[in-house]
């Protein structure tokens, strides 16, 4: 278990539920001033779509708050930044045992997110939410920003039943990543009309999201310029895994993109096959070559020689995107570190061969930029436990 633990430290410290009766309004929550504002946190109400009514909320894991907001800002222009927030994840008795919750005092306890907590906030968040540098090539734009609390990689729908491997005490788990994030698409029809551009984005967890919910978002706004671009969500998962992930999340990748037997695509797979069904669409990834979060999840997984193992797959799964999708590009840069969106490192990354946040510009405003890559950085050797 201390070994588990440990994985679960370096896990968090890099990185709605179907009702039965109509709801008496089709809002989802407040409206967004129209005018450029400041961040607003709403709290969305039950939504019905199609046949379903969703309910948005968190883990509800024993001792949480199950209640869920997320937030939005209007900016000046015509585009629009919908990000995925990270945090964990879980799957089976032992790693759904221990969130994270909101009066922890380190940033590093637990395998996910179980609730809320004080930093789900951009108002706190450097990176691409830094939004007086110039630098910056989303400034302008509107934002809607999703937190995360279930542990699912904001792709579940499902209520699981547990373990607790210590008290044998039975407890049930809100994965409804997934449902959630109807709800706040429901909110964004009502509050944004035809997008000249959206950027379809999150962070580790996050990244998953946006790779999930990519083809929705696309259903709901049919119209101008769209890429998607995932921060250290790569993919790498074992085999035991996709069983566990879609037997306790029910992992829900719309039909529309990934066929009848959708559940089934390997996480590996998800975004060449996003880039081939949106051929005019931009697909992105951003990870550094040893990513300790990502290979730490991989050895919870079951992988041995975790670290060595994620970064030849990694690497060899890059490599097989970019040949099949003419409209994927990645950037793979030096090091250890897991997620750059949220930070500094934004600004100062540039191990690829350019600056990553001049990469990311052109990403969204020019003809596709090049595949970016650190030198002779896959077969460096760091300091690994598992």
């Amino acid at each position: 278990m201390r070994a588990l633990v440990w994985v679960a430290a370096l896990a968090l410290a890099a990185c709605g539920i179907t009702g039965v009766a109509t709801p008496t309004v089709r809002r989802v929550a407040d409206p967004l001033p129209v005018a450029a504002s400041e961040w607003v946190q709403l709290t969305p109400e039950p939504a019905r779509i199609g046949n379903r009514i969703f309910t948005a909320t968190c883990s509800d894991a024993p001792g949480t708050d199950p209640a869920f907001k997320f937030w939005a800002r209007r900016g000046v222009s015509n585009n629009v930044v919908v990000f995925f927030d990270g945090g964990g994840a879980c799957w089976d008795d032992v790693t759904c045992s221990l969130p994270r919750v909101a009066a922890d005092a380190r940033d590093d306890d637990g395998f996910y997110k179980g609730e809320l907590i004080p930093t789900d906030n951009p108002n706190t968040m450097q990176g691409i939410f830094d939004l007086d540098n110039p630098r910056n090539p989303v400034r302008d734009w509107s934002f809607v920003f999703v937190p995360y609390c279930t542990g699912d990689v904001h792709s579940g729908s499902s209520t699981a039943h547990y373990t607790n491997p210590d008290t044998n005490a039975p407890y049930t788990i809100e994965h409804r990543g997934a449902d959630n994030f109807r709800v706040v698409l429901e909110w964004m029809r009502a509050n944004f009309n035809a997008p000249d551009e959206i950027l379809v984005t999150g962070s580790s967890a996050g990244a998953y999201g946006a790779a999930t919910h990519y083809g929705r978002i696309r259903d709901v706004f049919p119209g101008g310029r769209a890429v998607m671009l995932g921060d250290a969500g790569q993919g790498v998962t074992t085999p035991d895994f996709l069983e566990l992930r879609n037997s306790n999340w029910q992992y829900d990748l719309p039909a529309n993109v990934f066929g009848p037997d959708a559940q089934l695509t390997s996480d590996d797979d998800i975004v060449a096959m996003l880039a081939a069904h949106y051929p005019n669409d931009r697909f992105a990834q951003y990870t550094t070559a040893h990513d300790i979060t990502q290979s730490g999840f991989y050895a919870l997984m079951g992988a041995t020689n975790a670290c060595q193992a994620w970064t030849a797959k990694m690497a060899t799964d890059l490599t097989a995107r970019q040949q099949r999708a003419a409209n994927f590009r990645s950037y793979l840069a030096n090091g250890q570190s897991h997620t750059i969106l949220r930070t500094p490192l934004f600004y100062a990354e540039q191990s690829g061969g350019a600056p990553f946040a001049e990469w990311v510009s052109a990403l969204l405003t020019e003809a596709q930029p090049e595949n970016r890559a650190c030198a002779n950085c896959l077969a460096e050797r760091v300091r690994c436990r598992f």
